[in-house]
């Protein structure tokens, strides 16, 4: 029995030492992407030597994405507190965490067939006249890794496991990203609103002064009628801006995962439109690409699937397995453990589905075309997060440059209706040059309120399409 002991202890440290000297498949290369050296739309961006810089490399040292802190830089109390809340308590949030959960028990689960499993079995059958059988066995049993069919299979799950860490920080760079969109809309609509109660106030007041004169006879009706048909225009436009603005309210909470309820009087502090820095600093499209998790995510899945390759392609080598038993059978359960009663068995299992090598290798050449796939989407996610930094670039850049235009020209016509208004008063200009005059005054008005909303939403944009990124003050 000493000697038997002895071969299976020999036998499994021999075993042992197999798993790792041969994988099957292909071991994961990263794709190396190239990417263009500057952006195009950036007049001050860095710009290399070459039109080509460095591959895109996986880096998954990388632990957050810079999408923690850039929302601080619109130095909006009430913002930033509504990103804090829905980036601890969104139910997104919560099913990101369960998913990185149930990838690492993924992985744990295949880890464990690295060792060997251990059992226990214990019987006790009846039969006629009272007779009765007791059985009691200890087990164990092992496979070896010949062709690291459990290494792939691991390497698969933690590259997956990888992945969903990515999508958990992407999962949070859509949602502070559309927190602050939403809360940028309602504060836009706030101000318009704002603007447009005042300009229905102006029209109003004009058309009382109107009302007054024509009563003492020195105003026509038609002036009269003129301006209380501006008056209602202006007034029309209320209700209507309301209703966009108790909407975006709606989605502001919706994104924030709270009911709309919940939002109390919190939406009365810190009124205004949020201002973008001045500045923000882009580095390389490589560099900018790497911090983006949407773009690590599918080239973790990438690595995934090329495992897949290798946990296929070991199916057409043998599998070796190890298994034992210790047990005990008698017809007294008092003298069950006795040494008469014991019984060993040991012995090595060879298998190997030779006859299956065509069906295998047909599942190898699925897994390649599959690994294929996800390069393939790996390459489009970068040509997308390119052209959506492009994009967001251009629209900020230009929607800067119009809300400076809109903002002189509001300049300009306030200066407009002073002049005018006086020169009505004097007699000088009829009523329709001093209400042209306000009509334009206001609608610049407005489209200066919105130019502003626009360009803070389209930093916010921008903050999104580089995962986050960092800020120049």
């Amino acid at each position: 029995m000493r000697r038997s002991r002895r071969r299976f202890v020999g036998a499994l440290a021999v075993l042992l030492t197999l798993p790792g000297c041969f994988q099957a498949g292909p071991d994961y290369q990263d794709p190396k992407l190239r990417v263009p050296g500057f952006w195009r739309s950036s007049r001050e961006g860095v710009v290399q030597d070459d039109y080509w810089t460095a591959a895109i490399t996986a880096d998954q040292s990388a632990k957050r994405t810079g999408a923690e802190l850039w929302w601080e830089k619109f130095d909006d109390k009430t913002l930033s507190l509504l990103i804090r809340h829905t980036r601890k308590h969104h139910p997104t949030a919560y099913a990101a965490q369960a998913r990185i959960r149930e990838a690492r028990a993924q992985r744990n689960v295949l880890a464990a067939a690295w060792f060997p499993w251990f059992g226990t079995n214990d019987e006790a059958q009846f039969g006629e006249s009272s007779s009765a059988n007791y059985l009691a066995a200890f087990e164990a049993g092992w496979e070896a890794d010949l062709a690291g069919k459990t290494s792939r299979g691991v390497e698969a799950a933690t590259a997956e496991w990888e992945s969903a860490s990515e999508w958990q920080r992407d999962s949070m760079v859509v949602l502070t990203a559309d927190v602050a969109m939403n809360y940028i809309a309602s504060r836009t609509l706030e101000e318009r609103l704002s603007r447009a109660t005042e300009a229905a106030a102006e029209f109003r007041e004009i058309h009382r002064i109107l009302v007054e004169r024509e009563e003492a006879g020195v105003a026509p009706r038609s002036d009269v009628i003129e301006s209380q048909a501006q008056l209602q225009t202006r007034e029309a436009r209320l209700p209507k801006l309301r209703q966009e603005l108790e909407v975006s309210k709606i989605r502001l909470a919706n994104s924030c995962g709270i009911y709309p309820v919940a939002l109390g009087d919190l939406m009365e502090k810190n009124p205004g439109i949020p201002k973008p820095p001045h500045k923000i600093l882009l580095s390389t499209p490589a560099n900018m690409l790497r911090n983006r998790p949407d773009v690590r995510r599918e080239e973790r899945k990438l690595a995934a699937q090329t495992a897949r390759i290798g946990l296929a392609e070991a199916e057409l080598y043998p599998i070796l397995s190890v298994s034992g038993a210790l047990s005990w059978e008698s017809e007294s359960a008092s003298d069950l453990f006795s040494q008469v009663n014991r019984l060993f068995g040991f012995g090595p299992k060879l298998k190997w589905r030779i006859f299956e090598a065509c069906k295998i290798q047909h599942r190898v050449d699925e897994e390649t075309a599959q690994m294929n796939l996800r390069l393939a989407a790996y390459q489009q996610q970068v040509l997308d997060a390119v052209s959506e930094i492009e994009i967001a670039m251009t629209r900020l850049e230009t929607e800067s440059e119009y809300a400076n235009r809109q903002l002189e020209a509001v300049n300009a016509h306030r200066e407009s209706v002073k002049m005018i208004r006086e020169s009505y008063l004097a007699g000088f200009v009829d009523l329709r040059r001093l209400l042209n005059a306000l009509i334009d005054y206001h609608d610049t008005r407005d489209e200066e309120a919105a130019a502003q909303g626009r360009r803070s939403a389209f930093a916010a944009a921008l903050f999104k399409s580089i995962g986050g990124g960092q800020m120049a003050d």
